[in-house]
């Protein structure tokens, strides 16, 4: 797995023996209650596979920029190369799904005209705290988009909360707002009923190596068994190889404040709460959410049309840096 950039940590694998005998109908004796091998089949496991180790992994910050790397990097393109080979996936058949959570209170404002000689300009904010929700994007190197996921931090989903968002959004509630396993996988459904993949006219989807994708058992056999073959981003390296990250989410953040900076204008004194959320993702959400932008991400990433020279040797100096 780490091969493909599935890193795996012990409790990764613990927690992945669990799940594969229990799909599979294995006989096992590890905890229900923990849903997770226990430390003897783990030392066990261990000895069993001597080629295995165990590393700490760097810090982010060092590990983005050592990640990055031209063999890192080659990899990530040879298993491209594999799949297109075998494959041959049109544009609109390659998709790439990411994350982003979105806060009311502004991360950034906009910059506004001002007297010289002022030390601080003032700027009207949502809340000293700001209410979080999580978005997950997707779009095709041949330019169409998904509809989005919107994942509300309450634990009760009401259908006032959809009132304006971007036609056929998913919604679903997690109290803290963050995306978790069970709902990736609804996500996938709700992939999986938009692109209709079958073995004529298979997808493919790259992601991250986050563990709602890549420690997520159901996930990876379904899209087994419904003709998508999943590609995991190497590490540390979504900056510059994710199309998403690449030319989607950065508007949309930029988009998004200024939503934020236009309600509170037009409606002074009163507080953005979850219910404004669908309509403000909305306006920031259908800006960029047009085909140039996701047929610019793919292109610069190299991915479509397949480009393993897009980076050059500059683009890997900071790895040799470090």
């Amino acid at each position: 797995m780490e091969v493909r950039f599935y890193g795996v940590t012990i409790k990764d694998l613990q927690y992945l023996a669990y799940h594969i005998a229990e799909v599979n109908n294995i006989k096992h004796s590890f905890c229900p209650s923990k849903k997770m091998a226990g430390r003897d089949w783990i030392t066990g496991f261990r000895k069993r596979h001597p080629e295995l180790s165990i590393r700490k992994p760097e810090a982010t910050s060092t590990a983005r920029a050592q990640a990055f790397n031209k063999p890192n990097v080659m990899k990530f393109y040879n298993i491209l190369q594999e799949v297109q080979a075998k494959h041959n996936f049109p544009p609109h058949r390659i998709f790439n799904v990411d994350e982003t959570g979105l806060t009311t209170v502004q991360s950034k404002s906009s910059k506004v005209f001002a007297l010289k000689g002022r030390r601080q300009v003032g700027a009207i904010t949502s809340a000293e705290r700001g209410v979080l929700s999580t978005f997950a994007i997707c779009m095709s190197a041949g330019g169409n988009f998904v509809p989005p996921l919107v994942i509300f931090a309450r634990k009760r989903m009401k259908v006032e909360l959809a009132d304006g968002a971007p036609p056929g959004t998913l919604f679903t509630c997690f109290p803290t707002g963050w995306m978790q396993t069970e709902i990736f996988n609804d996500w996938f459904d709700h992939f999986l009923r938009h692109t209709k993949p079958t073995a004529e006219d298979p997808v493919l989807l790259i992601l991250d190596g986050h563990y709602t994708h890549t420690k997520n058992i159901m996930f990876l056999q379904k899209a087994k068994a419904n003709h998508t073959t999943v590609v995991c981003l190497p590490p540390h390296c979504s900056h510059k190889l994710q199309p998403l990250d690449v030319s989607f989410m950065n508007p949309l953040n930029t988009f998004f404040v200024q939503a934020i900076e236009k309600y509170l204008r037009n409606n002074p004194g009163r507080a953005i709460s979850q219910y404004q959320i669908s309509p403000l993702f909305s306006e920031a959400y259908l800006k960029p959410a047009v085909p140039n932008t996701a047929i610019n991400g793919f292109r610069s990433c190299g991915i479509f049309p397949l480009n393993p020279d897009v980076y050059g040797e500059a683009d890997f100096a900071a790895a040799e840096a470090t």
